[in-house]
């Protein structure tokens, strides 16, 4: 058996989270030590113990941008990761006050047709879950 590979471009890993997985940190993504990741592309909560504990985030997915929700804020609250980014969550205001960190607990992962862009950049955004918008 002869196993696959995939060009260095769509193959690239960064701080310690590897292709094609959105990884979640205890303090800065830059320590490279990844306490969960994710890669399906459906609504996920965060497992007890994780949630509402990353302090960064690194998207390695090449075309597919993530949110990261508060599903206790109301409406539900969300920041958007375009692909190929990392982020110290700190350094967003969430809206509710204070900052991203520690107040993640569902990930949302965006496939197909999905072009990796946030509200058609590819810079951070944040926003609110129209209220019975998500499944």
């Amino acid at each position: 058996m002869t196993p696959l590979t995939a060009s260095p471009a769509s193959a690239d890993s960064m701080h310690g989270c590897s292709y094609p997985r959105v990884c979640l940190y205890d303090g800065s993504y830059s320590g490279g030590s990844p306490f969960g990741w994710f890669q399906d592309t459906y609504y996920q909560s965060i497992p007890a113990g994780g949630q509402n504990r990353s302090d960064a985030v690194v998207n390695t997915r090449n075309d597919d941008s993530v949110w990261l929700l508060d599903t206790g804020a109301s409406p539900d609250a969300y920041i958007c990761i375009p692909r190929n980014t990392a982020v110290n969550l700190g350094n967003y205001a969430h809206p509710n006050g204070g900052t991203w960190a520690n107040d993640v607990d569902t990930i949302k992962i965006w496939g197909d047709p999905d072009t990796g862009t946030c509200s058609g950049t590819l810079q951070v955004r944040q926003g609110r879950v129209p209220d019975g918008w998500r499944p």
